[in-house]
């Protein structure tokens, strides 16, 4: 958002930046707009926000086959490229491949699959980051499309990749999960928290576009486990029943 130079692309690539084909969407206003003086680095400025807006106009607008979601503050390994060519040419009928990421110590950023999984199991499949994956145009084509209901600047905050990746799912495309280091991401910021309330008001809607039918059962596996996992206390279950009910209630109006 609100980018006046191209500098902030230099890190995150071990090449220069203008040896790579890149599609910049940048959130800002008409004052502040962004230009690229690289044949390779094509720039949208735009005057919305939200996430999951940008990232379709990106997917919209992207002339490669293999894109990959870039966020900022990520460095990618200096064979990525390869990686990613050797997967898609062993599984060109995938729409998604989902790869590994490292913090900058260089241990994984978090649990993953040992083995290439192919089409894995529900809990997997929510796991998956943005910059995890690598989406196959020639297989989505246009077809899906982020919600624009949810990510950051949406009203349901979190959630958009999740509710991607079912859609292509429920559609019967392929998506795999691979053992291979894609890049390098910083850690996250525990102090970024969130109420209870807030939490599970995205979460109220989430569970519900996804799940629908199964809505109740997985309302409350989700509950369980972030009691097991003391992101919540009992106290909090009321509250946190109520506010999902809110979010299931809103994104049904809309």
């Amino acid at each position: 958002m609100n980018r006046s130079s191209l500098d902030f692309l230099k890190p995150m690539f071990v090449s220069h930046f203008s040896d790579y084909s890149i599609l910049v969407i940048n959130q800002t206003t008409q004052n502040n707009l962004l230009q690229s003086d690289y044949p390779s680095v094509r720039v949208i400025n735009s005057f919305e926000k939200g996430l999951s807006k940008s990232r379709n106009m990106a997917l919209q607008n992207a002339k490669g086959e293999l894109c990959v979601i870039a966020d900022d503050d990520i460095q990618y390994k200096d064979d990525f490229q390869e990686k990613i060519l050797r997967v898609f040419n062993e599984n060109p009928d995938t729409a998604i491949a989902g790869f590994r990421v490292v913090n900058p110590e260089g241990t994984l950023f978090k649990k993953y699959p040992k083995a290439r999984l192919i089409n894995p199991d529900t809990l997997q499949l929510l796991s998956i980051m943005s910059v995890e994956m690598v989406l196959n145009k020639t297989v989505i084509h246009d077809e899906i499309k982020f919600d624009e209901r949810f990510g950051l600047g949406a009203q349901f905050t979190m959630g958009e990749e999740g509710v991607f990746i079912f859609g292509l799912l429920n559609r019967g495309f392929k998506i795999i999960m691979e053992p291979e280091v894609l890049l390098q991401h910083p850690k996250e910021h525990t102090n970024l928290k969130i109420s209870v309330s807030e939490k599970y008001y995205v979460q109220g809607a989430f569970i519900y576009k996804i799940f629908h039918k199964n809505y109740f059962m997985w309302l409350f596996v989700k509950i369980f486990f972030d009691l097991k996992q003391g992101k919540i206390k009992f106290g909090d279950i009321k509250t946190a029943w109520r506010a999902a009910a809110k979010g299931k209630k809103d994104l049904n109006r809309i």
